[in-house]
């Protein structure tokens, strides 16, 4: 696999405050000359299209034009993400998510760069990952759960969204970081793979507060650990990775990308904008409801949180052997 190479743009970006870009975008009155299009790379009703159409308006009145949210779902968001990165209108941008970063490792002909290609604005929030067990598995916290699946490899079984997906990398990551094997089972989605956890089918599943919202309600699934540094407030009596001296930390994100020949009082003035729709007293309450935690805003937080990840999942698809079909 060819090195992932640096954002163009972190010279430019990285490490400057959005405020002390935006007056050099703001004196700049010809852009936006048209409407904007958010790009959602997913069929419509899924996360990225509710937190595209969460900041579509407030969006749209920070930059004085109309915003389009313009779902182009296919190829596990390869197509819509191409269709941005190949834009040259100067106005479209994508909803990017964790599996961008996902994608470079495991599939190994995509039709862009998943780095060079873009150019980051700033993030719209994320969701804490959480190891869930079916709730009649005999582990009771996540220290019993790991010494039986040391002593018996492979006996447990990850239920995941798919093969090279973010809940199938993270069972592996685990493995690799504690030196426990398990079986990860594919699904079509990680909505039946949830089903199936509470069931009973399958042992355990890495998802989010966001998605398992109603199994963890209804005590169908129990949570043993979450992917932050510290715990979390929605689920403040459970233990962080970390405090059991594994040291994983995952979120599902999402955030705004513009292609890398966007120039730099666009990327500014998108950037300002987006933090501005983001301290909208409706769209804070809106991401509260949905479970979506706020982020740090401007294109150097996502810049890092890119670079990083980019290239964890190469090491751990790389060290599981894991190629997507």
């Amino acid at each position: 696999m060819r090195p992932v190479p640096a954002f163009p743009r972190r010279a430019v970006l990285a490490g400057v405050p959005v405020a002390a870009l935006s007056p050099a975008a703001l004196a700049q009155p010809s852009w936006p000359t048209r409407p904007v299009r958010l790009v959602v790379p997913y069929a419509p009703g899924g996360p990225s299209d509710i937190i595209a159409r969460t900041v579509q308006n407030p969006l749209s009145a920070a930059l004085g034009q109309p915003v389009v949210v313009e779902n182009r779902p296919g190829g596990g968001a390869v197509i819509g993400t191409e269709s941005v990165a190949r834009s040259d209108d100067g106005h479209s941008f994508l909803v990017a998510d964790s599996p961008h970063t996902i994608i470079p490792a495991v599939q190994p002909r995509v039709p862009y760069d998943a780095a060079a290609d873009f150019a980051p604005v700033g993030l719209l929030g994320a969701v804490t990952m959480v190891l869930m067990v079916r709730a009649g598995h005999p582990a009771t916290d996540f220290a019993s759960f790991l010494a039986g699946a040391l002593a018996r490899p492979e006996s447990v079984t990850f239920g995941s969204s798919g093969v090279g997906s973010l809940t199938h990398l993270l069972p592996e990551w685990l493995g690799q970081l504690t030196g426990a094997r398990f079986t990860v089972v594919p699904y079509r989605g990680s909505g039946p793979a949830l089903l199936d956890v509470a069931a009973g089918q399958i042992d355990a599943i890495f998802s989010s507060t966001l998605s398992a919202s109603g199994q963890l309600r209804d005590g169908a699934v129990r949570a043993l650990a979450v992917a932050a540094p510290e715990r979390v407030a929605t689920l403040p009596q459970v233990p962080s990775f970390r405090e059991n001296r594994v040291d994983l930390v995952c979120s599902n994100w999402w955030g705004v990308l513009a292609p890398s020949r966007a120039v730099p009082p666009v990327l500014a003035r998108m950037a300002a904008a987006l933090e501005t729709s983001l301290a909208d007293a409706a769209v804070r309450e809106r991401l509260d409801t949905l479970g979506v935690e706020r982020r740090p805003a401007g294109p150097a937080p996502l810049a890092t949180l890119l670079d990083t990840e980019f290239r964890n999942w190469a090491q751990v698809a790389r060290a599981a052997g894991v190629r997507a079909p």
